[in-house]
């Protein structure tokens, strides 16, 4: 039996606009992880980007007849949905006894209208794919269980849409193992600018789940509350790989929150320069998590930017989106940041619900205030 891991087919200026040329193609993380650990458990699967490989429709069509392949995953995101129902239905008019399976944030927080909206899709994986995307591919091989014995899953039977208890959170992340780069293409991904300033660089995450309950964010729906760190030891062999196998130069953090768990945090430095590994790296943080003698711990490891979600410039916004943080919070972990020799990149959403033009005004006035090295602006859509 052989399964797929598939990103859709998404025109470029789709992801970038008018930014297109500044962009690049945006590293499966996601999809690496759940290939790598059905790989471990015995399974023959493979990933496939059709951006990096340059496939449109006929090419992935011919991709799709070589392959013969009986299970098919497909990464759902809400600003690229109907791209991926797109390249569903191309994927079940070519191989029509394909199970089909979609997953990620869009298809978690809506399961049953992902289904209702995508009629060529037979399974929806509710949370974190490693295991349920196992126990699919057991279901197809073996035939040994029922659909109904799947956490975390809502599937089609019968046209009903039957909803699945849920598959907690994996709670040893160890367990998941390295991914294995060797699946993909490394060097073909090119990072955003924002994220790095040395090149090779890798994203890598240490983390799952958030404590917070910031209501423009979908962090603690896929991942839960729990936060869940690798081992360091884990983590370290990662790096080491990153660099050894793939001349990493530099590495991005995509944990939600980076810092929230201070010890580790310091543990983590220390060992860095401990071990003199000499790699550059970046975090996001929450500017009520860090404090200078932190920040300069990091700054010497070697990190050169923290990401700060600052959001709004109205304290009765930040308030609506319950970030627990105020302009004063902000300001002081601005500046201790700046006194550690650190760089920012700052995050703001614009015209948030209960905003009128003057309250806009405040965040683009205390953006210019704060004067970040790098300020990204969003509008507050899905």
């Amino acid at each position: 039996m052989k399964a797929l891991l598939l990103h859709p087919i998404v025109p470029f200026r789709v992801l970038w606009g008018k930014f297109h040329r500044a962009g690049g193609f945006i590293f499966p993380i996601g999809l690496l992880s759940i290939a790598s650990y059905s790989i471990k458990k015995g399974f023959d699967v493979r990933i496939c980007d059709t951006g990096v490989l340059g496939l449109d429709e006929d090419g992935l069509r011919n991709y799709l007849k070589e392959g013969r392949y009986d299970v098919i995953g497909i990464q759902c995101f809400t600003n690229t949905a109907a791209y991926t129902f797109k390249t569903a239905k191309i994927c079940k008019e070519t191989l029509p006894n394909v199970t089909l399976v979609l997953g990620g944030v869009h298809a978690t927080i809506l399961p049953k209208q992902t289904l209702e909206e995508s009629p060529d899709t037979d399974i929806v994986v509710v949370g974190e794919g490693e295991k349920t995307f196992v126990d699919i591919l057991k279901w197809k091989a073996e035939k040994k269980m029922s659909l109904r014995e799947i956490k975390g899953i809502v599937y089609r039977e019968n046209s009903i849409l039957v909803e699945n208890i849920p598959r907690g959170t994996i709670t040893d992340l160890d367990e998941l193992g390295l991914p294995d780069y060797e699946l993909l293409s490394p060097e073909k991904y090119l990072p955003h600018p924002t994220q790095c300033r040395k090149m090779p660089a890798y994203p890598i995450i240490a983390s799952r789940g958030c404590p917070f309950s910031c209501t423009f964010c979908s962090a603690s729906v896929v991942h839960g509350k729990k936060l869940r760190y690798k081992s360091l030891d884990l983590l370290f062999e990662e790096i080491r790989m990153l660099v050894n196998r793939h001349n990493a130069k530099s590495i991005f953090f995509q944990d939600s929150s980076f810092t929230t768990q201070k010890k580790y945090i310091q543990e983590f430095c220390k060992r860095l320069i401990e071990e003199k590994i000499g790699i550059e790296w970046m975090c996001n943080a929450r500017v009520d998590q860090v404090d200078l003698s932190l920040l300069r711990l990091m700054e010497k490891s070697g990190c050169w930017q923290v990401n700060y979600g600052i959001e709004s410039g109205n304290e009765e916004s930040l308030v609506r989106l319950k970030k627990n943080q105020t302009l004063a919070q902000i300001r002081q972990a601005v500046n201790l940041t700046r006194r550690a020799g650190l760089k920012i990149m700052a995050f703001y959403i614009l015209g948030l619900p209960g905003e009128d033009e003057k309250m806009v005004k405040n965040t683009i006035n205390f953006a210019k205030e704060l004067a970040a090295e790098t300020s990204l602006f969003y509008l507050p859509i899905p």
